[in-house]
């Protein structure tokens, strides 16, 4: 495996507003990107096996024609390989990168894993419970910090998430849950503590790990509702205003909405701008007749967004605070984290175990929690950099096979540049039915035709449904002329055939141009159809 140094500067992808209803976990390439494992002479073209007709009829389509196909089939129980195409050359991974960093991370952390996030008081505590110096919150990468928790402990995994509720307008949906339910917890156990009132600041800690930026997301080690402030528009009459409210509702920022109602068979077109200053202006237009329809935008300063919902959440738990709840995060102000360390805190909120981040980050593809993988390895390991997690994530990799000429791998989620072959990733595949945390990853992976990002990859009925569990992976690349570039489509994972065999897969198709965004839903379905034929047929 290579990866890449100098990570902080990756190329920032835009995530589209014009992939209405594309699978969760979709990135749209920046215009005029070219990564690695682009198409090779026509001539190196390599199948193996007897191609079965549903899927060479697939693989035929015209559609296709300028693209070029990946594809590998082993029989795990008695380790044949049934079928091949292109087996040793590069493709794009898309998410199915999502593979490689969470078997990494549950091999390193374990699946019981959980992250405690304290709160520390810095200072004296007067008989009058006054906090004569600052409360500190210090961010240990819990992807979720109580958010999404449900009543039993698990985390509530919807199918379409409001992580990609921009990609999919009017698909994605809101969890009932709290998303400030973790800060209200930590703020009763501050209130419980004897402090009544914080006399000096609120700051909070994100320097777990260096700073990384991709995708335009910040990769930090706090995050509260996945650092989206959710905006839920509501249409109202044709021709009439729409309506929208915030969740958290917060003083963080103003929302002005400009919003018209459009006629029922119009679009979804929303969009935020942010002037600076703490005011944001929701417009655009949405159909007359809609249901509620989730927005969101995309918090640029995490810690200072952390900062401004705790705050509130000591002030709802009766803890008054004299420093101004909208003021920016002051990091200079933190002491050295060896203080904080030999400090013991005032509050601590436990995540729930990594199975169920696991759970989360592969059923919706979630990016900003499979980037923190590689950086949770290294502050485990007492390192500070995306590329010492890379590193790290290397040597589970290299247990499972994967050399340098079977993957490049940039980061957690599958941006442009991480490639893989078939054959390495169906190498990985049954690797990883040996290891200790199979079952694990194996129940995190979205369930053919049912759940996640594979709930409606097959038509209704198909007698393949319920028989795969696999990873999606998808990156979309607008081209100057108009139209777009498949980038990648991919799919990868196990399938337990009708004739009772248990199959690992991968199969990839890159580089292929269509005229509109249909082709990505086209080229969704016959992956699916592809997997339904393997079912089927081994």
């Amino acid at each position: 495996m290579r990866h890449a140094g100098g990570v902080e500067h990756t190329r920032r992808i835009t995530r589209p507003a014009v992939l209405a209803a594309v699978l969760a976990g979709t990135a749209l390439v920046a215009a005029g990107c070219t990564a690695p494992g682009s198409a090779p002479d026509e001539s190196t073209t390599h199948t193996t096996g007897a191609m079965p007709a549903a899927i060479q009829s697939i693989l035929d389509d015209p559609r296709y024609a300028e693209g070029r196909w990946g594809l590998s089939v082993v029989d795990l129980d008695s380790g044949q390989t049934l079928l091949e195409q292109n087996p040793h050359d590069e493709f794009q991974t898309g998410s199915t990168a999502k593979i490689l960093s969470v078997t990494a991370a549950l091999a390193d952390l374990g699946p019981d894993h959980r992250i405690d996030t304290p709160v520390y008081a810095l200072g004296e505590v007067s008989g009058g419970g006054v906090l004569d110096g600052d409360l500190v919150l210090q961010g240990a990468g819990d992807l979720t910090l109580g958010g999404r928790t449900k009543a039993d402990g698990t985390i509530d995994i919807p199918i379409f998430d409001h992580y990609d509720a921009n990609a999919l307008p009017g698909v994605a949906t809101l969890t009932p849950e709290d998303p400030v339910a973790g800060l209200d917890e930590l703020a009763r156990q501050v209130a419980a503590s004897g402090i009544s009132r914080v006399g000096g600041d609120v700051l909070v800690d994100d320097r777990l790990w260096d700073p990384v930026v991709l995708d335009e997301v910040p990769i930090t080690p706090i995050v509260v509702n996945d650092n989206l402030l959710d905006l839920l528009v509501t249409p109202g009459a044709e021709g009439s205003p729409a309506t929208a409210t915030s969740r958290p509702q917060t003083s963080a920022y103003r929302v002005t909405v400009d919003v018209t109602t459009g006629a029922p068979d119009s679009q979804i077109d929303l969009d935020v701008t942010d002037d600076g200053q703490g005011s944001l202006t929701l417009s655009g237009s949405v159909p007359a007749g809609a249901a509620p329809i989730v927005h969101t935008y995309q918090v640029p300063d995490p810690a200072t967004w952390a900062r401004t919902l705790f705050i509130e959440a000591l002030q709802r738990a009766g803890v008054e605070v004299d420093a101004s709840a909208t003021a920016a995060n002051d990091a200079y102000a933190l002491p050295p984290t060896s203080a904080l360390g030999a400090t013991a805190p005032v509050a601590v909120l436990a995540s729930p175990p990594f199975s169920e981040t696991a759970k989360l980050i592969n059923k919706v593809s979630h990016n900003l929690g499979a980037n923190q993988l590689p950086l949770l390895l290294a502050a485990q390991a007492g390192q500070r950099t995306l590329d010492n997690g890379l590193a790290l994530q290397w040597v589970q990799m290299q247990k499972g096979g994967l050399t340098s000429a079977d993957a490049t791998v940039l980061d957690g989620q599958g941006l442009p540049g991480n490639v893989i072959t078939p054959a390495g990733m169906t190498g990985y595949l049954d690797h990883l039915t040996t290891t200790e945390t199979f079952d694990t990853f194996f129940d995190s992976t979205p369930i053919l035709g049912v759940d996640g990002s594979l709930a409606s990859v097959l038509p209704k009925g198909d007698p393949a449904t319920g028989h795969g569990h696999a990873k999606t992976g998808t990156l979309v690349e607008p081209r100057p002329g108009g139209g777009y570039t498949l980038v990648t489509k991919a799919l990868a994972g196990y399938i337990d055939a009708e004739s009772g065999h248990r199959l690992a897969f991968a199969v990839f198709v890159n580089d292929v141009p269509m005229d509109s965004v249909q082709g990505v839903f086209q080229a969704n379905s016959d992956l699916g159809a592809i997997a339904s034929a393997l079912y089927s047929t081994y």
